[in-house]
């Protein structure tokens, strides 16, 4: 997905938030929002601003994740959450995507109020049904730590299906996206035991950085399913060589506009060659 003009004001908020919580000076928050104004170009990618941003800011201030403690509290109250609303998603295949949209809900700009009468779900599930009736492999790319909680229902029942199932996240801490370290703080294997990394620090995934198991699943075609709106930024760019399925919270004016929904739609589509 190409930026639109309207990420511009979004960038800049990230660039804001992530100076202040990196403990960043007038100097450097100065720089970091010049930094978007320099990149910002119709032919880029929004997350690719996003990344150069965060790895500036990264950089200049030396802090390894701004983000910690806004991941710890996410995971927490989506722990909560899933305890609250236990039965709420049905044991289908149906319910594990509503649960995983239903799970994308907040992110760094916004809490997820966890309320299921503010959710309207719109799901290609019978085209993503064959895509699954069709693969033995399923990689999952997530995305927060509250995505992480509302996806374990998809993956028990892919996995109760006979699917072999690895859940990716990232290598290294970027925004408030789920990596290998908050696996460690929370456990996370004890819950879901084929958690693999996407090797990376950065928002969503580009395909030369594919490499291990997620190269692998993209490459011999398992069903990938790709949480949040940073991954269908960066994997829309190149998905017409193999199907994606697309899940998330629509956020975004530009990214509402690029799919033709509302902002504020829960999804989940049979993305890039699936006919």
């Amino acid at each position: 997905m190409k930026i639109r003009p309207y990420c511009r004001d979004c960038l800049k908020d990230l660039a804001s938030r992530a100076v202040t919580l990196s403990g960043g000076n007038e100097e450097t928050m100065a720089s970091a929002l010049e930094l978007v104004d320099s990149l910002f170009a119709p032919h880029r990618n929004p997350t690719e601003i996003s990344n150069r941003l965060l790895k500036y800011v990264r950089r200049e201030t030396g802090v390894y994740d701004p983000f910690e403690d806004r991941k710890t509290v996410e995971f927490h109250r989506a722990l909560e959450a899933s305890k609250r609303l236990d039965g709420f998603f049905p044991e289908t295949l149906e319910g594990g995507l509503r649960s995983a949209a239903f799970g994308n809900g907040g992110d760094f700009f916004m809490d997820h109020p966890y309320e299921p009468d503010r959710f309207e779900f719109s799901g290609e599930v019978d085209k993503i049904g064959r895509q699954v009736y069709d693969s033995q492999k399923v990689l999952i790319l997530g995305d927060n730590p509250g995505d992480f909680v509302f996806d374990l229902p998809l993956v028990r029942l892919l996995k109760d299906m006979g699917k072999r199932v690895f859940y990716a996240i990232k290598e290294h801490p970027v925004q408030n996206d789920m990596s290998i370290p908050d696996a460690a703080r929370f456990k996370a294997e004890g819950m879901c035991p084929d958690i693999v990394s996407t090797g990376t620090d950065e928002v969503g995934i580009r395909k030369e950085e594919m490499s291990g198991v997620v190269g692998e699943c993209w490459r011999d075609r398992s069903l990938v399913i790709a949480k949040g709106m940073g991954n269908y930024e960066t994997i829309s760019e190149f998905d017409a060589e193999r199907p994606v399925v697309y899940i998330m919270n629509v956020k975004c004016r530009s990214v509402a506009e690029t799919l033709g929904r509302k902002v504020g739609d829960y999804i989940a589509i049979a993305g890039g060659d699936h006919g």
